[in-house]
This record gives structure tokens, sequence and C-alpha cells, in this order.
């Protein structure tokens, strides 16, 4: 036998090293010079064929892709985990967030096509959906309602409120405020004007619901007092109280409002071009996600803090870990889109006035894309 094959192991990995042996003797003779240029050409085809093998090949460039969000917030965190962890890149993804402050903008880049995947509430499907406009929600995220309600200290004394008064009689309490969303149609204002009808009042007669944006922009409507209560995903509601100048009034992300215990909160959404063109791209972005959602509920709330160290580093520690033991239980570990939560969502939208027609679960979200 002229050529020994041996398997290492080196800092580059397995390879294959070609040991010749005796090559001369076995293939040419000392008269033959057409019997050397042979052998000289197998040696050479054979010194590539070594170096493919035992070079790694050079990795592709990781595809781009553009998503929006509406908030930075421990709902939107999965996202935020998914990059932390590297399970975009690990789909050979590079993922491009744009965080518009609110839902409704995030909506439209995607109709528009700016951007094929948005991050969002229910609702922000099933209203482009009842006026023609079909998107696809591809993973429930959190079939749970996760918006808190955080009322100003004083008025929450002038009311007679505390954490631990009866939801009807928080409800009661609305009548006369001025109630911050983060933007005309999101979910937070969806959310307050099915409040305010559930305890029997009319949206902006009986209690105004006006915009005052996310993060900063909205602790600092509370604070200041533009506004006496005001909805958010954690952790904004639990850093208002952390600073002392806020109480947690709805305390839906551990269940205050039962009606909210199943809620279609927050999908991953795509439009249906996108999914007829690249199937396989809308697999490895709900692959990544559904992993993060995984991750997070197995890890220590101390190991998931330091995950969201980069994108919610402003928050102070001791409220995000509170917005993490109370979010993160309701994040889903299957992704799948339940009739039930639709429903609920649905009503909401229902009794808040907003709803025209009912869709079916197969008008506005799959679940053929999560991992069999």
């Amino acid at each position: 036998m002229g050529i020994k094959q041996k398997v290492a192991v080196g800092k580059r990995g397995r390879f294959i090293r070609v040991v010749p042996l005796q090559l001369e003797n076995t293939f040419m003779t000392p008269s033959s010079n057409k019997t050397r240029s042979c052998v000289r050409v197998a040696l050479a085809m054979l010194v590539m064929l070594i170096l493919l093998i035992s070079t790694p090949a050079h990795a592709q460039a990781p595809r781009k892709v553009k998503m929006t969000l509406p908030v930075v917030a421990l709902t939107t965190a999965p996202v935020y985990l998914a990059e932390a962890k590297g399970y975009f890149a690990q789909e050979g993804l590079s993922v491009e967030l744009n965080v518009t402050g609110g839902g409704g903008p995030d909506i439209k880049a995607l109709i528009a096509g700016d951007v094929d995947f948005t991050y969002t509430a229910s609702d922000q499907v099933i209203l482009p959906w009842q006026e023609g406009k079909r998107l696809v929600m591809v993973m429930g995220v959190i079939p749970r309602a996760l918006i808190n309600w955080a009322m100003h200290k004083d008025v929450a004394q002038a009311k007679g409120i505390t954490e631990k008064s009866p939801l009807a009689d928080k409800l009661k309490a609305l009548r006369g405020l001025t109630i911050g969303s983060t933007q005309p149609g999101s979910l937070t204002a969806n959310l307050a004007a099915y409040t305010l009808r559930k305890a029997g009042l009319v949206p902006q007669q009986d209690a105004n619901v006006i915009p005052i944006g996310s993060g900063l922009t909205w602790l600092a409507a509370l604070e200041q007092r533009k506004v006496d209560v005001a909805l958010m995903s954690p952790p904004l509601p639990d850093t208002a109280v952390a600073r002392g100048f806020a109480i947690l009034l709805i305390d839906n992300a551990r269940g205050e409002d039962p009606a909210l215990a199943e809620f279609l909160q927050q999908v991953f959404v795509t439009r249906p071009d996108v999914i007829q063109k690249d199937p396989e791209l809308v697999r490895k972005l709900v692959r990544a996600l559904l992993r993060a959602n995984q991750w997070a509920l197995a890890a220590k709330p101390e190991e998931i803090a330091d995950a969201l160290q980069t994108s919610m580093g402003a928050t102070p520690r001791d409220a995000l870990m509170t917005g993490i033991k109370a979010t993160v239980p309701a994040y889903s570990r299957d992704g799948r889109i339940t009739e039930r939560a639709l429903k609920a969502a649905v009503d909401v939208m229902e009794v808040a006035g907003i709803l025209k027609k009912r869709p079916m679960l197969a008008d506005v979200a799959t679940n053929d894309f999560l991992p069999k």
C-alpha cells in the first residue's frame, strides 16, 4: 500500500492527514519520465485535496433581516435574548431592529414592505385584516396579557386606592383621570378603552386616553403628572414604583384581571408574500425566538438580567428583576397560537369598540412554522 491515511485533531478541528510512503518506488521506474510526470501531477492533486480537506471553509456572511418592535420592554425581550444568546447568528442571520415607540408604526412598516417581519401585539394584525390587509402571525410568543397600570401616588392617595384595593374599586377610580398609552391604536390604548368600558365608563368622555410614548418619556409623563395613570409592559411600571412616585394599580402580569389570563399578546408576524418567497427564513427566525423563550424559562432571573444588560441597562436592577419574575413565566414554551388566546384578544377589541368583524384563526395565524 503506497498511501497511509490518518485522522487527527488540531486547533482548526478534525482533518485528514495523508502520508506518502515509498511513493516513488510504487508508481515509477527510474527510466520512465512519463511516469515521473504523472506522479508529479498526482502528487500535486493530492496536496490540493489535503488543503481542501484540512482548511475550514470560509463562513458565509450572515443574511441581514429587518424587523420592527413597538417598544423595548420585557414583552419584547425574547428578541433581545435571541440576539444576546447568539440564536439568530446560529441560524446565519443578522437582525436589524427598529423600535417605533408603540404599536402602529411597527405594523405600517411591515405592510409597506420597509421590513419583512415585526414582533408586536396581536391586535396590530387583526385591525389591518378587517381592512383587507392580510398579515400572518407565525408564532405566539406571549399568550397572556402583560400590560400593567401604574398610578401616580398623589392620585392614588386622593382616590383612596392602594395596590391591595379590590379590582372593582380600582376601575371605578379611573373616572375623571387622564390615562397615558404609548401610541393611538396601540395595544395599550386598546386595553385602556377596554378597561374603561368594563368599568362602565366612556373613553374620552369619562376619562381621557392620550399618547405619551414609551421609555423615558413614559416615565417622565407619569412622574410629572402629565397623566394620572399609565399603561405599559414591565419593567417601566415597576421602575416607576421603584423610583417612589407610583403604585402598581393593575398587575395583569400576575393575573389580576382574570379575563386576561389567556390572551394573545405578543406575536411574531410577517406578510404572505414573504412566506411564499422564503419559508425557510421564517422557520429560522421562529426557531431562534422559540429557543430564546425556552432558555429564559429555564434560566435564573439573574442570568436573564445579565443577558438583557445591553438592551435594558438603563433600567434599575431591582425593577428589572421584579419585571423578569412577573413576565418570563408567561413566555410560551411551544409558540403555538390557540383559538382561546385569539378569542380573548378579539373580545378585548370588541369591548373597546374598535372591531368590525371577528377573524377565525386561519384568517390571521398559522402554526405551520413551529418545530414539529
